[in-house]
């Protein structure tokens, strides 16, 4: 029994973060609590402390905290070496937390942080991270104390735990800029040499809205990109640095990028964040933003709902938000610091010198389809497309994406005055993921468009042709330009749809050439199906109305499973599965998402297996389906 639970432990320990992963900690806590073995109670109490933590969940993580101090007092034989060191680094986890919860008293967050000091004493632990504990209580709920606290903690010995160097540095920037000592977060952030999963992306965003401010907009733009370098694939624990990021491209002259941003990376913060202070400090920086913008009150957001469909309609919806927030976190601090945090974003201006996202790029990295590849200057004038094109691929390997997008265009013009389209269409569409890789998605998305047509016109082969609009499907999405794309992937469709002839193939190469076309049929229904599924209603030309993105999904996945390409058929289905969940349609999705659930553990792909199960457990306890969902719980650690 305890080799089983123990193996189940580790099983646990190494899956990503999120439903799955708390639904099997909870499981198997509750097993060991009742079965046992109980010398591993506490490291299952500590795993499921760390599943909240880090799926966002913290208020959860309170309790089970309270219940593993009173396992340390009751049995603290109990606690090996490892569990003890997990024990008090997890006592940082909850502090942090504290002030994030508008619930917890200032009574009780006192208390507590009086409880961390006291313990750490007696087992004779260093107070580093006692005391950055207590600067955070400090600064999260407006006390006057707060530089006073930062000072003790940066002056308490380093021990083993203090946090990393990266955070170190992180946490202050952060409460500088906040605090408005932009100069002192600018000097402090230049010297981040170092990383970890938060940093130096913290560090970056906070750093480049110092910048602006302080009227630099050139080191702004310099750690806006090394932000949006840093960032790993989820912005939920990075909240109130996206809020910057958009109040950064608002104030800087870039409200459209910044909207942009918001719909297709950032909507779901504006409702729901990893706790209640995030969320408010994210909505301070939307606000900081749109306030600076209320002049074009009548731009569309993109967003969804009615009641934000414009900049000023989203402005009063998110001033009322935010203003509820910080009157509950003020009543709790008994002040108005979050107050004040609000009336400066709703005073915020654009600056007077703004950014210039463009800068670094020549007028010959421009996407227009006949025009910009013939006037591109690089070295090596006269060269010949295939010349251009070769020193593109050496660039592009280097990873000088702004120079390779240069000769690309420029390979291009010189393929299209040889009336090589297909060749043109290709290097428009290598010239458009360089510009994708610098994040200049307004270029990488023209690009894209003048590639395709090109490729079709030229004969380039239909998998070629599939393989670019599946790259620029993402791109199209995001700058909610879509119709282009779509009549392409329409028309795409239907071509290949059409019976493959292969009367006069041998065998096996006419078997080779079915399943090469039944992929690239597969791969554009997959593509037609996610940017359906990615698309507003008024975004879908009309001929596709009748097209649902499931159903698309479907059949990919039907014809992915035929091909024996597992994993490419689980994401179809998983998609699938999503779509029909938002639909209402219970059983069909938890038929989508049971395949893809089993289709990811066939090939041993655990972060998706984990993510689709999370989301089948979801699906299922919501449809009052709990004995199903506990049996999908019970296989995650198999």
């Amino acid at each position: 029994m305890t080799t089983s639970a123990a193996l189940e432990l580790r099983d646990i320990s190494r899956m990503p973060y999120g439903v799955a992963r708390i639904a099997a900690a909870e499981t198997v806590t509750r097993r060991i609590e009742a079965e046992g073995p109980r010398e591993l109670l506490a490291e299952a109490l500590l795993d499921l402390v760390e599943a909240y933590t880090y799926a966002g969940e913290g208020a959860k993580s309170f309790v089970v905290f309270a219940r593993l101090l009173r396992l340390w007092d009751e049995s603290p034989e109990l606690f090996d070496g490892q569990d003890e060191h997990n024990l008090f680094w997890e006592f940082k986890w909850i502090a942090s937390d504290l002030p994030h919860f508008p619930q917890i008293t200032a009574e009780q967050g006192a208390a507590f942080l009086e409880d961390m000091e006291r313990r750490y004493r007696i087992v004779g632990h260093g107070l580093s991270a006692v005391r950055m504990s207590q600067f955070r209580w400090s600064w999260h709920t407006g006390r006057p104390d707060a530089e006073a606290a930062r000072l003790a903690w940066i002056a308490q010995v380093r021990d083993e735990f203090d946090d990393c160097r990266a955070c170190t540095i992180g946490q202050q920037v952060a409460f500088f800029t906040e605090t408005g000592r932009h100069e002192e977060a600018v000097e402090l952030g230049l010297t981040q040499d170092d990383g970890c999963n938060l940093e130096p992306t913290i560090t970056h965003h906070a750093v480049a809205l110092s910048a602006l401010l302080l009227g630099d907009p050139d080191l702004a733009l310099d750690q806006h990109r090394r932000a949006l370098a840093s960032l790993d694939a989820s912005n939920r624990e990075l909240a109130p640095s996206r809020g910057q990021n958009f109040e950064l491209l608002a104030r800087g002259g870039y409200l459209e990028r910044a909207l942009r941003v918001l719909r297709n990376d950032d909507a779901s913060l504006l409702d729901q964040a990893p706790s209640p202070l995030k969320r408010l400090h994210f909505l301070i920086g939307v606000l900081a933003g749109l306030s600076a913008n209320l002049d074009q009150g009548d731009t569309a957001t993109g967003l969804r709902e009615p009641e934000r469909g414009t900049v000023s309609a989203l402005h009063t919806w998110v001033r009322a938000q935010a203003d509820g927030l910080a009157a509950r976190f003020d009543a709790r601090n008994d002040n108005r610091y979050h107050a004040a945090l609000v009336a400066r974003a709703l005073a915020a201006t654009r600056t007077d010198r703004p950014l210039d996202l463009e800068s670094g790029a020549s007028s010959a990295n421009s996407a227009a389809p006949s025009g910009a590849a013939s006037t591109a200057v690089v070295s090596g004038a006269g060269a010949s497309g295939d010349e251009r094109f070769a020193r593109a691929e050496a660039f592009a390997a280097r990873r000088d994406y702004r120079s390779a997008r240069a000769e690309y265009l420029s390979a291009a013009a010189e393929f299209e005055a040889q009336g090589l389209l297909d060749r043109a269409g290709l290097a428009f569409a290598e010239a458009a993921q360089c510009a994708a890789e610098t994040d200049d998605d307004e270029v990488a998305h023209e690009t894209f468009g003048a590639a395709v047509p090109r490729l079709v016109a030229g004969g380039a082969p239909e998998a070629v042709t599939a393989a670019v609009l599946t790259a620029w499907a993402p791109l199209a999405v995001r700058m909610d330009e879509i119709g282009e794309l779509l009549s392409s992937l329409a028309e795409l469709l239907a071509r290949v749809e059409s019976p493959l002839d292969t009367s006069a193939l041998t065998e096996e190469l006419a078997e080779r050439r079915r399943a090469e076309h039944e992929h690239t049929v597969a791969t554009v229904r997959d593509t037609l199906a996610r940017t359906l599924a990615g698309a507003q209603t008024w975004q879908i030309p009309a001929e596709l109305d009748a097209t649902n993105p499931a159903d698309e999904a479907m059949r990919a996945g039907e014809g992915f499973a035929r091909l024996g390409l597992v994993v490419d058929a689980a994401h179809a289905f998983w998609l699938a599965g999503r779509v029909q969940r938002a639909a209402g349609m219970t059983d069909a999705a938890v038929w989508a998402l049971e395949s893809a659930f089993e289709g990811f553990t066939a090939v041993g792909n655990a972060d998706g297996r984990a993510e689709a199960a999370g989301e089948l457990i979801e699906l299922l306890r919501a449809s009052g389906l709990s004995d199903r969902a506990d049996q999908v719980t019970a296989q995650l650690t198999r």
